[in-house]
């Protein structure tokens, strides 16, 4: 993959995205230009434009992505999640073994911030709210040990700095006060009932999942940190995985147990976590990881499954501004995290 383009300036909405522009951001004849906004209920930390082309060499058509014009787009700055996007096609997909889509633009200038990619729309792109199955899941498992092993040999160090812990300040300060009224909304809109020791542990979750937090900053590898089926795309037995404004340094098995706990319906799920894991460590094991084995990977697993509850149980605070398939969206990925909790025992790993 050669290194994303750098235009001269960086446009601030889509208007500014002009014919002009394009061409002289890629180096290349582009007559024409037509933008349609794309993805409006899958993503609210980005908007996503689909650009259709004219000229000669050209892709049919490219996407766009631009910061949010929304109260998330404050929320990704104070993240760092446009730099850390930026930061991953600039300097990691250019040398990780891990498929995503092509970045031809890739730049942020003050609160600017553009990203021109290749259109997977000839691709299967998976539907989080109806769930992975388990061989497209085992499949991203792979996708994922990939990265995470080429994160711990190969890697530039000083690259993977610019992507934070999984245990940083803002998550301690921001995300886990946040959660108690999450989980109360929660708890007004689900239809499904909480086992009890899953309740105690949401009603001390400020308590005890720093335990969690610190548990799976004891590694330092390269996460995609948000690894929900809307962000992959399939063709055959292909897989690209988009999507890296939560990309954290920590333990791999975390990745596994946000993909498995969340991406997966329930009745898909039951029955195959210890599998999954197990499918990790032996790829790992494939790609040189010899010393991270299956008991410290299950305590990882467990911890992230109950720890990283908290992913849609903030985003329901969002109620009010979202659209109605993101509402039911984070009402079932707690429902799916809730009974994944419950049917691993992941709360045994809390003292």
């Amino acid at each position: 993959m050669t290194s994303p383009a750098v235009p001269a300036r960086v446009p601030s909405s889509i208007d500014e995205v002009t014919a002009q522009w394009l061409a002289e951001a890629i180096a290349m004849p582009v007559t024409d230009v037509r933008a349609e906004r794309i993805a409006e209920d899958t993503g609210f930390s980005a908007r996503l434009y689909r650009l259709s082309l004219r000229g000669d060499g050209l892709p049919a058509s490219m996407i766009v992505k631009l910061p949010a014009d929304s109260e998330a787009r404050g929320g990704m700055e104070l993240l760092g999640g446009y730099r850390r996007e930026l930061a991953f096609y600039r300097h990691i997909a250019p040398a990780a073994p891990m498929s995503t889509a092509h970045c031809h633009i890739a730049r942020i200038e003050g609160y600017s911030f553009v990203l021109v990619l290749e259109d997977l729309q000839d691709w299967d792109n998976a539907d989080h709210l109806a769930g992975l199955s388990v061989d497209r899941a085992r499949l991203c498992v792979g996708v994922l040990a990939d990265l995470h092993a080429w994160s711990e040999h190969e890697a530039d160090s000083a690259v993977l700095q610019e992507f934070p812990l999984i245990d940083n300040q803002l998550t301690r300060d921001l995300f886990l006060p946040a959660f108690t009224p999450g989980w109360q909304m929660y708890l007004d809109k689900t239809d499904r009932s909480v086992p009890p020791a899953v309740a105690d542990f949401a009603d001390g979750f400020g308590e005890l999942a720093p335990q969690a937090l610190s548990a799976l900053s004891a590694r330092s590898m390269l996460l995609h940190g948000d690894i929900r089926a809307d962000n992959m795309f399939f063709r055959g037995d292909e897989l690209k995985i988009v999507d890296f404004q939560l990309a954290v340094r920590g333990a791999g098995a975390a990745d596994i147990a946000y993909l498995v706990s969340q991406g997966l319906p329930t009745a898909a799920r039951r029955g195959h976590d210890e599998t999954l894991v197990r499918d990790y460590i032996a790829a790992l094991e494939r790609r040189g990881v010899t010393d991270y084995g299956f008991d410290e990977a299950w305590r990882h697993y467990r911890f992230g499954v109950a720890l990283l509850l908290y992913m849609p149980v903030v985003a329901l605070l969002t109620w009010d501004v979202v659209p109605e398939r993101s509402r039911q969206l984070c009402v079932t990925l707690i429902d799916r995290a809730v009974a994944a909790i419950e049917d691993i025992g992941a709360l045994e790993e809390f003292s």
